[in-house]
């Protein structure tokens, strides 16, 4: 495999009417043959490794599908992702694609893969877009597109691609506000007032619903505070005892050490 380090290369597609663009990005490249491929943290999140290939996805160039409005369509998660091959998952591409009769042309120095994912959050499916298989220089082979769906609810959590589209939402989740600003749309005015929503709870609830919780928080807190001076009050006992049972040595010490001396007097008299 290739380590990168010098030279530069960059991908980009498009995924779809209206979409955002899915650019790979620049990154350096070298000659040597056998070492690892390393991308640029900056740019792209490692999720895992097995023992065949690398799992990334570009955190730069997620964003949410935009429609031919320009607006912006939360439940569509565009995704461009780099898999990274090993010398026996490349060979076994080559295999596959010999026994289908398919073009080598330009297989001898493949590297891995980029793949532009469509996530419907709705459907809960994964559609793989666009594949394509990349040269040592990050250059690509050949293109396929649409190239199937995939449904998350029939991966396993120890399934290794569940891991990884696992992966790909949670960071969509808690990076949100990144990810609208990747999009080149216009937040809906209902989809600002959801988000709102879900940062703040509290708004979209009623004046009785919001005292409750006011209420409970305040409790909590009463809670809490008890507790801690409980436990504040406790160690201040023990630290009173101690120092007493420390009082109570030194007074004992001092006592054995008065009789130890008048012991001794008694002794040299005789």
């Amino acid at each position: 495999m290739i380590q990168i380090q010098s030279k530069t290369f960059g991908i980009v597609k498009k995924a779809g009417a209206g979409l955002c663009l899915a650019a790979l990005l620049a990154m350096p490249l070298s000659t040597q043959a056998e070492a690892a491929v390393s991308l640029p943290e900056k740019t792209f999140h490692w999720v895992q490794s097995t023992s065949r290939q690398n799992y990334y996805f570009n955190m730069e160039q997620m964003c949410y599908r935009v429609d031919a409005q320009g607006n912006i369509e939360l439940n569509h998660l565009i995704v461009p992702t780099v898999r990274t091959y090993d010398d026996v998952k490349i060979e076994d591409v080559r295999s596959k694609r010999r026994w289908n009769g398919l073009s080598l042309n330009g297989f001898g120095n493949l590297v891995g893969a980029a793949e532009y994912l469509d996530i419907d959050l709705d459907s809960k499916t994964v559609n793989i877009t666009q594949h394509d298989d990349l040269d040592s220089n990050f250059g690509v082979i050949n293109s396929d597109k649409n190239c199937g769906t995939i449904k998350l609810a029939e991966l396993s959590d120890k399934d290794v691609e569940g891991k990884f589209y696992a992966a790909i939402l949670k960071y969509a989740d808690d990076h949100q506000d990144e990810v609208i600003a990747h999009s080149k749309g216009t937040l809906t005015h209902e989809d600002e007032l959801k988000l709102e929503a879900k940062k703040h709870p509290e708004l979209g609830l009623t004046e009785s619903e919001r005292e409750a919780i006011h209420r409970d928080k305040k409790a909590a807190i009463e809670r809490a505070t008890r507790d801690v001076e409980r436990k504040q009050a406790h160690a201040k006992h023990l630290r009173e005892k101690a120092d007493a049972a420390i009082a109570a040595a030194e007074k004992a010490e001092a006592e054995a050490n008065a009789a130890a001396d008048k012991l001794a007097l008694m002794q040299l008299a005789e």
